[in-house]
């Protein structure tokens, strides 16, 4: 391809080496963290440009083939991750429905389907725009190169399971067979278990974490973005809990948290640091037509500290295995605050355990675990986590003031946790249930 109408970009240090590493193909995946302005989505954007018209050394002229750009969702990518990558485009009022704008007014652009997100470069290659929220559709779909803008905003997607199907569909002969996130630091879920902390799901050593490289700067470091832009966000955000993630590629807890009080240094701990006494044990139960079931063991400290010791967090199980995994397990007997199903109830007390009718009261039970989670001078947090319980402590670090009560909410191991707060605090809150199952007191149950 001739490559006569070549643009060259502008970039960063920073910005040149993710690009370089992304080309060399030694990485799978390489990852771009800044604060506000460092540049990340033009980065991606301009790659995604180059890559697709074989300007990029050592590049081959793309004449067919797919790329793939992912906004967190189709409403968030229109004003953020689309236009910065229409803008990128070289040419004119380039953005779509801006001003009569059309990618078609780009040199280097042939072709823009509006309804099917895709734009086709002179050069034949295709570059679809997608949403993370909405994933499985590029299951069937082989890709060049695959930018992911803001993965630390995917609130709705798990990152573990988006990752590998992608880098399944990137085995084109071209290449280079890579992806780029682009990202500010969003609180500690995901997006920092895997670029800061290096692990998987279960919080075990991440096992392509060799085949990952983390670029992290700050955006003070961003040579286009204007001095009097540094000094706003300087003014904004220096010597403020949110400097590391709002400046330098960092993370700090996510706004409007609903459990802001959690942090790891604070709450988990090893299960070896951790002393239970022996005569007590409570457990909270959840389950959700296509939810996990949830069975959160607690045991309580010398001290009276909550403890959340063990979880049984399975998708597509019914409530038997639950049980069964309560007495292969040895579990001790312990009341077991459960939803409110009554044929569930009958099978735990039929198994030996307490169970009852929890407490449900969202806007009471938030207020109760919010106040266990407070730090006593002499005796540290009312509720302690064991390190193994990932789950647990991901919904405390994720969990939003906005998605309470809604579908979007992922809060089935705090509701475990609530129920079982609110439980051991209240006791049983629907006799009817009990009266209607035939059950007996609690058995078992520690006082």
């Amino acid at each position: 391809m001739s490559t006569s109408n070549q643009i060259e970009f502008q970039y960063a240090g920073y910005q040149e080496a993710c690009i370089d590493e992304l080309e060399a193909g030694d990485s799978d995946l390489v990852v771009l963290r800044t604060g506000y302005g460092g540049g990340k989505s033009y980065t991606g954007g301009q790659w995604i440009h180059e890559g697709s018209m074989g300007w990029l050394p050592g590049s081959p002229a793309l004449d067919h083939g797919e790329s793939l750009v992912l906004a967190p969702d189709f409403q968030k990518g229109g004003p953020a991750t689309y236009r910065v990558f229409f803008e990128t485009l070289p040419g004119e009022n380039t953005v779509p429905d801006d001003a009569g704008g059309d990618p078609e007014n780009s040199s280097i652009v042939a072709g823009y389907n509006r309804n099917k997100r895709r734009i086709t470069y002179v050069s034949g290659h295709v570059v679809r725009l997608g949403s993370a929220d909405k994933w499985n559709r590029y299951a069937g779909s082989e890709f060049h190169r695959i930018w992911m803008d803001e993965p630390g905003h995917y609130d709705t997607t798990n990152l573990y399971d988006l990752h590998e199907m992608l880098i399944s569909r990137q085995r084109t002969q071209a290449g280079p067979n890579t992806s780029f996130w682009t990202s500010t630091g969003n609180g500690f879920n995901q997006f920092y278990d895997i670029t800061e902390r290096r692990v998987d799901s279960d919080d075990g050593q991440l096992p392509w974490g060799d085949s990952m490289s983390v670029f992290v700067k700050s955006s003070l470091q961003n040579p286009f973005l204007p001095e009097d832009a540094k000094a706003k966000l300087r003014r904004q955000f220096e010597g403020t809990g949110r400097e590391e993630q709002a400046l330098h590629g960092g993370f700090a807890a996510a706004e409007g948290l609903v459990y802001d009080q959690f942090t790891r240094q604070r709450h988990v701990r090893p299960r070896d640091e951790i002393e239970l006494r022996d005569d007590w044990r409570m457990y909270g139960y959840d389950y959700g037509w296509q939810d996990p079931r949830v069975i959160i063991e607690y045991g309580k400290t010398h001290a009276d500290q909550y403890v959340a010791w063990d979880c049984y967090y399975e998708h597509g199980r019914p409530v038997e295995d639950a049980i069964r995994w309560l007495q292969s397990n040895d579990k001790p007997l312990g009341p077991i605050y459960c939803d409110h199903d009554p044929e569930h109830i009958d099978k735990f007390r039929q198994a030996g355990y307490g169970a009852r009718a929890a407490t449900k009261d969202l806007d009471e039970g938030i207020s109760e675990v919010q106040a266990v989670l407070e730090v006593d001078a002499e005796v540290g947090p009312g509720l302690l986590v064991v390190k193994d319980l990932v789950e647990l402590i991901q919904e405390f670090q994720s969990y939003k003031e906005d998605d309470v009560g809604t579908s979007r909410a992922e809060d089935h191991c705090l509701d475990v946790t609530r129920y079982a707060v609110m439980g051991d605090r209240y006791g049983d809150s629907d006799k009817s249930i009990r009266r209607r199952s035939g059950g007996s007191p609690s058995r078992g149950s520690f006082q």
